[in-house]
């Protein structure tokens, strides 16, 4: 079985050295933008990291988002539905609606992504993955 990944899943198994997990599995183009986000966030908001410290955490999460495969189709009625029904946010239900479109795992460490998406796909959260509790 193959995993969709979210940006939180890919920052925490990129933390804990786990990229192999990684390199075989899904995400969607946002994620992008959200692992930018998360960085900025460190270096700007929270000041736990330097510019510097950003470059090189920014640089590899890219790299390991570039091996990713992406969805070419989405489905965006069906997670505006979705978003809207469950209270989520567009970005969060794009993910559910991708890994129902193509069959996959949802890999999330957040919390309420977690929660609704095991409702509708397998849902794992990152420590599960690497544990082998999957």
């Amino acid at each position: 079985m193959s995993y969709l990944y979210d940006s939180s899943a890919i920052i925490n198994l990129c933390g804990e050295g786990k990229t192999e997990r990684l390199l075989e599995g899904w995400t969607l183009n946002l994620a992008f933008y959200e692992l930018g986000n998360a960085v900025w966030k460190q270096a700007r908001i929270h000041r736990r990291i330097t510019l510097e410290e950003a470059y090189l955490i920014l640089d590899t999460l890219t790299e390991v988002f570039r091996r990713l495969r992406k969805p070419e189709d989405e489905a965006p009625l069906r997670t505006l539905e979705m978003a809207v029904r469950e209270g989520l946010t567009y970005y969060d239900a794009a993910y559910i609606s991708a890994a129902i479109e193509k069959g996959l795992i949802l890999v999330t460490d957040d919390e309420r992504l977690y929660e609704v998406g095991r409702r509708y796909v397998k849902t794992l959260k990152s420590d599960e993955l690497i544990n082998g509790s999957c």
